[in-house]
């Protein structure tokens, strides 16, 4: 067709041109985006184009409530979050010091530890557990609040802690979330406070939380302080660009989650519904008069009611008995299934994780399923909870124990190195090979592997040195000491065996 009207067009120019024009519309009415078009399969999408905290204006508490009421009642919530702080955090994210001096790098620990056991202001938690617990309820909250009291040296006795610092912990609702306000050098926002670049200077809290259903000191719990932003830390996952407050890890399954119980319970009432026998008695009778509805024939006088092992029944002409018979619940177990792998894809951990069914799963499934989960976990741990409220606690801690005198003076950030807990092997013999493999090549050094296993390289190294020497002074070679033994289990040099085992007392 194309042809004949190039053809034709010298001829009927005007005819050509309409037909040119009528082609560029048809094209742009066909080459656009099939999820942007109006059509009956969009009847009824409106998304809206706000920013993310405009979206949780009137959302954030019901998001935040729903997510907490399935944490509580529904096992896959409850279990899926303890999956998620389990690999995040695990027993702790291990901070050690790394100035490069030895010594001063294990008086730091030690002094780290001893402030790590009392640094909980409430006294619940040591540090591990409050980071473990910050990562729960931002998990299931959506955010969370780690507040830094400096502490006077009467307090510092009362907590028995060595450095001027405590934390607190506090929920998301401590947020005077009415507290919105333009500035004329900022802004207040669901009552975060910020500058004309957005960016975090103030936050202000309530001075208790507001869902406890009494008053303090006899006034309602409705005024908010300001706190500046050096005293908190919020920690939330941002999605979008601008964001301040943080939605729960369930948010896009909660539905999912909700049908899913509902739909489990409705299968159960028709399982016992099923499994109840009711009989009706139909006669041509008149009513009471059959041997199924009249009068027990023992003198009670007592209609029938029940049916009993071993009971006989004539019954009249005319009558007849039929039982219930309902239809049995179908596909339940493929649907719940198929429900939960959208849940587990929603909430960020592999399906077998999240039910504990390895029914399907075998070493090459369960492998290509936890790569992506354990880049999800190094992603929370390396993007969130390191940088956004492990290290900024440290460099408090730091600063608390060096205006006491208890650190040395240091310009800068403290160093120091975080090892977060280590990934279990699918395969340990394996995986094993692998590690010693990327070792010996220069892939990683000795101490990242130790760091990865989560093991102290420092303290690991003086262990083997102290164990090395007790076991050549007792004369004891073991089979998994390389220095005498090799990889076939032979003698790497059998004099010097022999020197070592003759050498022992």
């Amino acid at each position: 067709m194309l042809g004949i009207e190039r053809a034709l067009a010298p001829l009927f120019p005007g005819w050509a041109a309409r037909r040119a024009e009528a082609r560029v519309k048809f094209d742009m009415l066909t080459r656009n985006y099939e999820g942007a078009k109006v059509s009956r399969r969009t009847q009824g999408w409106f998304p809206s184009n706000a920013t993310a905290d405009t979206l949780l204006d009137r959302q954030l508490d019901r998001l935040r409530n729903r997510s907490r009421d399935l944490v509580r009642n529904n096992p896959y919530a409850a279990g899926g979050l303890d999956v998620l702080v389990a690999y995040q955090v695990g027993t702790g994210i291990i901070p050690r010091s790394n100035t490069g001096d030895l010594d001063l790098d294990k008086k730091a620990d030690a002094l780290f530890g001893e402030w790590s056991a009392a640094c909980d202001i409430v006294g619940t938690f040591d540090f591990h557990g409050l980071i473990a617990h910050a990562a729960r309820t931002r998990s299931e909250a959506g955010e969370t609040l780690v507040r830094k009291v400096k502490l006077s040296t009467a307090e510092m006795t009362r907590l028995r802690t060595p450095v001027p610092l405590a934390l607190q912990l506090l929920e998301p609702e401590f947020l005077d979330i009415l507290k919105d306000v333009v500035l004329d050098d900022g802004k207040i926002r669901h009552g975060v406070e910020t500058d004309l670049w957005g960016r975090v200077r103030a936050y202000w809290l309530y001075d208790h939380h507001p869902g406890e259903y009494f008053t303090v000191t006899g006034r309602a719990m409705v005024a908010s302080t300001r706190f500046p932003a050096a005293e908190i830390l919020h920690l939330y996952r941002a999605d979008r660009p601008g964001q301040l407050r943080g939605v729960p890890d369930l948010s896009p399954v909660l539905n999912r989650l909700r049908m899913l119980d509902d739909y489990e319970d409705a299968t159960f009432e028709q399982a016992r519904i099923q499994a109840c026998l009711a009989a009706f008695v139909t006669s041509d009778a008149g009513a009471g008069r059959g041997p199924l509805e009249g009068p027990v024939q023992d003198g009670t006088g007592q209609q029938r009611k029940t049916l009993a092992p071993g009971i006989i029944e004539r019954l009249k002409p005319g009558e007849d008995v039929k039982f219930l018979s309902p239809p049995p619940a179908n596909g339940f177990s493929e649907f719940a299934r198929h429900q939960l792998r959208a849940v587990a894809q929603g909430y960020g951990i592999p399906y077998m994780m999240l039910t504990g069914d390895l029914a399907e799963a075998n070493y090459s499934s369960m492998r290509a399923g936890f790569l992506p989960f354990r880049r999800r976990i190094e992603q929370a741990q390396w993007l969130m909870l390191v940088p956004r409220l492990c290290d900024p606690l440290y460099q408090a801690f730091a600063e608390a124990a060096q205006l006491v005198g208890k650190l040395p003076q240091r310009q800068g950030p403290w160093p120091v190195r975080w090892s977060p807990p280590r990934f279990e092997f699918v395969d340990p013999v394996k995986d094993a090979e692998a590690l010693i493999a990327e070792v010996r090549a220069g892939f990683k050094t000795w101490d990242q592997a130790v760091a990865e296993m989560g093991w102290d390289p420092k303290a690991q190294l003086a262990e083997i040195a102290a164990w090395n020497a007790a076991a050549k002074a007792a004369g004891v070679i073991l089979d998994t000491d390389p220095r005498y033994i090799n990889n076939a289990g032979a003698a790497q040099d059998p004099a010097q065996n022999a020197k070592v085992q003759l050498s022992a007392p």
